[in-house]
This record gives structure tokens, sequence and C-alpha cells, in this order.
């Protein structure tokens, strides 16, 4: 038949022997690259790795573990407060530590800010309610109220906060209110003995009529040993004459 001798002719073709060649050398190679070339680089772009936790140390120390660890560090720019993790100490990391992730991958870092600070608003002239309502909302804490005489300024209105108005404190911090009690009607201003000696102390509130009572000793105060850390009861207050005034030292 003439259909098959052409078709003898035809594969008995040197170019179709060629090609038949080439054919099975390319198959070869795509093998060879599928299973042997490919995992290589694969596996030495690709190469994964555990993110180890970084979240409370701080930003040099971060840093080199990640580094370390196969990871690249980038710092977001805004900071976050936070009344746990001190200033400039590594707040929050994302990817979170942990995860698998591939080596080289960017993991980003957030530093603490610490405590938020605020300023203290100038109370004076308002409520103690009015007052309280403040203290509260800036984030602060309220002490024990102070009652101090006042000729001028009505009874139970603010008369100063301790620390001072527009003192810059941290968001936590005590703030104590002093309110009028109306007039002195015969009481003495206690003065601040804080820091001074005892001796020194004393002498200051028997000039006034107060009477020196206990002594405290404590030693979790950094002021020298001996001095006054704290009154009771406390400096700003309008007392009669005669009141015992207990005092805490340094030990």
């Amino acid at each position: 038949m003439a259909f098959p001798t052409f078709l003898k002719k035809v594969l008995a073709s040197p170019v179709i022997k060629a090609l038949a060649i080439v054919a099975v050398v390319c198959f070869v190679v795509a093998i060879i690259i599928d299973l042997i070339v490919l995992p290589i680089f694969a596996g030495r772009f690709a190469s994964r790795g555990n993110i180890p936790q970084v979240t409370g140390l701080s930003a040099d120390s971060a840093t080199a573990v990640l580094t370390e660890a196969g990871f690249v560090v980038e710092w977001v720019p805004e900071g976050r407060y936070s009344s746990e993790v001190p200033l400039d100490f590594v707040l929050v990391q994302q990817p979170a530590a942990g995860r698998e992730a591939k080596l080289g991958r960017t993991i980003f870092l957030t530093k603490s800010k610490g405590l938020r600070e605020v300023t203290l608003p100038d109370l004076r002239g308002k409520s103690r309610k009015q007052a309280s309502m403040s203290i509260t909302r800036a984030g602060l804490v309220e002490g024990p109220a102070i009652a101090g005489a006042h000729v001028s300024i009505p009874r139970g209105v603010v008369i100063r906060t301790e620390p001072a108005a527009l003192s810059v404190l941290r968001i936590g911090d005590t703030v104590s209110v002093v309110y009028s009690a109306g007039e002195k009607n015969g009481k003495v201003l206690l003065p601040n003995c804080s820091g001074m000696t005892l001796d020194s102390a004393k002498s200051e509130i028997e000039k006034l009529g107060f009477v020196s009572g206990k002594v405290r000793k404590d030693t979790s105060s950094s002021l020298v040993p001996g001095n006054v850390i704290s009154q009771i009861p406390r400096a700003g207050e309008y007392l009669k004459p005669g009141t015992i005034i207990d005092w805490i030292i340094v030990h």
C-alpha cells in the first residue's frame, strides 16, 4: 500500500528524527527542573520559621532577636500609650509571635509611649461634685478631700488642688481637692513639714499651738533618715490649736 510506504519514508526522515530527539531531551530537562532544580530554589528562597516573641523587650533587643531569626523589622511611626509596658519598649508586634512565616518577612513593631500624660484642669470655684467629675474624666484618681477655712470662698467650693492646677500628671495619678469649710473660726492652717527634720517640724507646729504626737518610722522613702515623710492630719487643713499631729519619718 502507498500510504504505509509514505509514512515510513517520513518517519525515516532526518528532520523527524532530530525533532524526536529534541522532544525527548526537552522532556527529560523538564523532569529534572521540576524534580530537582525548582525544589532547591524554592527551599532556598521560601524557607520558613516561627516568629519569636518580642513584646515587652527594648527596641534594640527586639530588633536583634528578629534579625537573628531571619526577619526584617519595621517600626510603626506612632506609638501607643500603655500602663503596663515601659516607655520605648515593644508594645505590639504584627504578625503575632508563634506564627510561621517566610524568612525575610517584615515584622511591624509598635513602641509603648508609657503612661499617658494629662494636664490637671483648674478646678478653683467648682463644687466638690463638679471637681470629682472633672478629675475622673481626665483619667486621674481622686484622693482624700481636705477641708480648708476661707473667709471669701463659700463652703463646699474648691479652693485649690494638690498637685496644683495645670500640673502635668500621668493617667492614674492621685489628686486631692482642698475645699472651703467657711471661715476659720479660730482654726490655724497646718503647714507642710515634709522633708524637714523631726525636731524642726515639731518646733514649727508647736509655735502654731499644735501638739506633737506619735512618731512612726518608714523605710520606703529616699529622704534623709530622720526627716519627715508625712504628717497626720495632712498639711493644708485648718485645725484647732491643741490638735495632736502624728509623724511618719525616714527610718
